[in-house]
Order: C-alpha cells, then sequence, then structure tokens
C-alpha cells in the first residue's frame, strides 16, 4: 500500500526514521521558513540539516551555514560563538569560519540565528594526520590578545572532581599540593616530586583563548589540508592545555593509537611550540593529562575500555 506524499511545506518523519518533506521543515514551519527566505535570501528547499550539536540547530547551504540555538540555554553559548567568529577575523585563518550576519526576528525563530561561511573539506577518517597543522593553528589564536567573552566559562561537566584535579595541576600555586594529591591517591609518593615540576612547568603557561571543545568531529580537511575547525561556542580565556587535550576529542585517535599517543601529542604541541617560541616538550601536559585520567579511572568516573587503565597511564609516566 503506497503512502501518500506529505503536503507541500509539512516536514514528517517516516517510519524508518527517515526525513519526509524538506529538512529545513525541522526547525523552521512553512509560515517561519517563508520569512527567513525572505529576510536572508536563502532557499529553505536546499539547505541541509544537521542536528549533532549540543545546544544548536544548523542549515547547510551552498556557501553559507545558519545556526539557530536549540533552546533558551543555547542562547549564551551561541552569542559567545559569534562573539569570536568576529574576534578571529582579523586573524586571517581562513580554517575559522567567518560571521556573515545576525538576525533576531520572532517571526522566524525565537531566538537570534545567524550565517557563517561554509568550509570546504569532510572530517578526516585520520585527523591524527593533521596534527601538526591544527597545533601551528591553535597557536595562532593563542598568540591573539584574549577578547572580553563576558561569562564565558568551561561547560558543566568540568565540575567533575578529575577536572577540578587538573585546574589545581594547572596552577602555579596549587600545582605541587595537586601533584601531591595525586602521588598519594594513586600509591605513588616515589613519584610525587618528578609529577611536582612537571605539572609546574605546565602551570607556567598563561591564559590564551582557547576553543576548549577540539575533537574530530569538529575538524575539516581537504586534499591533504586541514580546512576547518568547527563549534566555537565553548571558547574562553584559559590554559593552553584545554586545546590539547585528546581526552576531549571524541574516542577514534585514543582507540586507534593508544599505544603511541604520546608521540602523537608531542607532534601537536612540537607545531604549536615552535610557532610561539615555546618549550617544545609536551611531558609536562602529557603529565597533566594522563594523571587526570588515572585519578578519573581510580574513582569509577572512566570508562577503561575508552579511557584506558590506572597502570596504562602510569607507565608512560
Amino acid at each position: 500500500m503506497s503512502r501518500p506524499a506529505p503536503a507541500a511545506g509539512r516536514h514528517t518523519v517516516g517510519v524508518s526514521g527517515d526525513i519526509v518533506g524538506r529538512p529545513a521543515g525541522a526547525v523552521l514551519i512553512p509560515p517561519q521558513a517563508a520569512r527567513f527566505a525572505a529576510l536572508t535570501g536563502a532557499d529553505p528547499d536546499r539547505l541541509v540539516l544537521n542536528v549533532t550539536g549540543w545546544n544548536k540547530l544548523i542549515l547547510m547551504d551552498a556557501d553559507r551555514v545558519f545556526l539557530f540555538p536549540r533552546a533558551a540555554a543555547g542562547v549564551e553559548w551561541f552569542e559567545r560563538e559569534l562573539a569570536v567568529y568576529q574576534s578571529l577575523t582579523r586573524t586571517g585563518l581562513e580554517i575559522v569560519p567567518r560571521l556573515l550576519g545576525r538576525w533576531a526576528d520572532p517571526d522566524v525563530y525565537p531566538f537570534p540565528f545567524a550565517a557563517v561561511t561554509r568550509l570546504r573539506g569532510e572530517v578526516p577518517a585520520e585527523p591524527e594526520a593533521f596534527l601538526g597543522q591544527l597545533g601551528r593553528a591553535i597557536a595562532r589564536w593563542h598568540a591573539l590578545e584574549p577578547p572580553a567573552l563576558v561569562g564565558a566559562r568551561p561547560p558543566r561537566h568540568h565540575a567533575a572532581a578529575h577536572h577540578r584535579w587538573l585546574r589545581r595541576a594547572l596552577s602555579p600555586a596549587t600545582s605541587a599540593a595537586a601533584a601531591a594529591e595525586a602521588a598519594s591517591r594513586l600509591g605513588r609518593q616515589d613519584r610525587a616530586a618528578a609529577w611536582a615540576d612537571l605539572l609546574l612547568r605546565a602551570a607556567r603557561h598563561a591564559p590564551v583563548l582557547v576553543h576548549g571543545d577540539i575533537h574530530e568531529d569538529q575538524l575539516l580537511a581537504d586534499d591533504g589540508r586541514l580546512t576547518g575547525v568547527l563549534d566555537w561556542e565553548t571558547a574562553r580565556i584559559d590554559h593552553p592545555f584545554w586545546d590539547f587535550d585528546f581526552g576531549e576529542w571524541g574516542t577514534g585517535i585514543w582507540r586507534r593509537r593508544r599505544r603511541d599517543f604520546g608521540t602523537l601529542w608531542g607532534q601537536g604541541w612540537r607545531a604549536y611550540a615552535e610557532v610561539r617560541g615555546l618549550d617544545t616538550d609536551a611531558r609536562p601536559l602529557e603529565a597533566a593529562f594522563r594523571l587526570r585520567h588515572a585519578l578519573a579511572l581510580l574513582a569509577g568516573s572512566a570508562d577503561p575500555d575508552v579511557t584506558g587503565t590506572v597502570e596504562e597511564h602510569l607507565a608512560y609516566l
């Protein structure tokens, strides 16, 4: 038995879960879509829907991307992302989207929405191949005078105990105490002094503008070149570590390359440090990374199948 086609302009979801009708209908009902088209010049029938974001919905056109906060709680993150795009315009970094327009029209959407440039490329199958290019790009936005990002803060999951320990480890005033705490909890008092030295070296880096949530699904590449770093809603002024935290990068790199993970970390950090004139030794930041994971595993707040084991991390310290 055949199923009737949806009425023009309507959006439904089929029994299989596939979208029936134009994808823009998942964000805008027909009167809103008509007003949106008149306001932006976009054709709703040509837009591609992306719903993977936690705080926003995305409609993609051929050369631009429209960003819509999912809910009122997402407006703060949306506004921060736009502020960063404006700040980064002066870097000339082509891998960062540029803000093209911002609208506040309740006849289109209950919250403000915006358009940014659509960058070429696809999510790379092997993002580790681009760590050197990524490190050099990070160096450019870390070298900026940090912009004013009023109210910017880490995402909620950073309130977890192991992240709070990491923040103490990355502060010069508390890094020694954090090292002693880790050595005691992990039963490695013999390593306390060595860990304190590494963490103090890591803690000496000054706060910079960080993306704060770089992971493999937010990178674009084309023909061997890194072409995009997306989703800047978690940007803030923070320790450089947070743009090298592979523990926040999804699990693909870790699952494929956990046995030579330190080497990969070193590649990205070395490329970054050479641009900024910093110490190219990645061990201080890697020590903070591995101790944070070891403490999370010890507390039962991390999955060994994803994060590894306590013994595995300690073996590299």
